[in-house]
């Protein structure tokens, strides 16, 4: 009797074996699944930081870009070329006029700088020989002023029509009310007179005799100013209605 329990004991030993050897088996690669799973975690965590790290400094430095880029294409000024010179004179009588004094071939900017280191410019007429149509300057605060003359404000001295390149913010077109605000509106007799200069100078009509015209008929005989055309109706429409004007 023992010896066929040794003998049954024999023959069942490879099974009850490899039954355990399978259950270590399973029990090894559920440790190893669990173990991958860990790393996989800890990968995207890492990832997901390095991720979050990157568009953290990236929004960081894009305003100081952008900064840059403004400060570069802001235009000094106090050192401009003849070209962006004459530009922005032009600008001013584009806005108030409609007329180009650069690209018009019926006019031309002279540029010089005078003894008080400032830079002027003045529009002159290329097809005929008159007086100078108007002067700016760039003072040395780099500002675009015109002379009040040839705004009907000769007591105004220098006045700052941009304060920025290319900028026609502070400028009227011709017949437009300026602001009061601003303190620059010209009163009737200085419109006047202005006109009255005009005539004599570049028309040689009779001073004493457009003395004694009201400023009201001045004003509205006035054709302009801006061109030579302008300025010979202007005193047609005078001498139409007092013939004396003319020597």
């Amino acid at each position: 009797m023992k010896k066929l329990a040794f003998l049954f004991f024999i023959l069942s030993s490879p099974f009850f074996l490899a039954s355990c050897g399978k259950d270590n088996g399973q029990s090894t690669e559920s440790t190893h699944s669990s173990s991958s799973v860990k790393v996989e975690v800890s990968s995207t965590s890492k990832s997901s930081s390095s991720s979050e790290e990157t568009q953290v400094t990236s929004s960081t430095t894009a305003p100081s870009s952008s900064s840059q880029s403004e400060e570069t294409n802001e235009v000094d000024t106090k050192n401009l070329s003849a070209a962006q010179v004459k530009e922005w004179v032009a600008s001013i009588w584009i806005k108030r006029k409609g007329i180009d004094p650069y690209n018009d071939p019926d006019f031309e900017i002279e540029l010089e700088t005078k003894d008080d280191g400032l830079l002027y410019a003045t529009v002159e007429m290329t097809t005929q020989q008159i007086d100078t149509l108007d002067s700016f300057r760039i003072s040395s605060d780099g500002f675009l002023e015109e002379s009040g003359y040839f705004q009907s404000m000769p007591d105004k001295g220098w006045i700052v029509v941009s304060k920025k390149y290319l900028d026609t913010s502070l400028v009227n077109k011709e017949g437009q009310a300026s602001s009061s605000t601003e303190g620059n509106t010209a009163s009737d007799h200085e419109r006047a007179d202005m006109i009255r200069d005009i005539m004599e100078k570049n028309q040689e009509l009779d001073a004493d005799i457009l003395a004694s015209i009201p400023d009201e008929e001045i004003l509205e005989a006035n054709a302009g100013n801006a061109t030579n055309s302008q300025i010979a109706q202007t005193a047609e429409n005078l001498v139409r209605l007092y013939p004396d004007l003319r020597p």
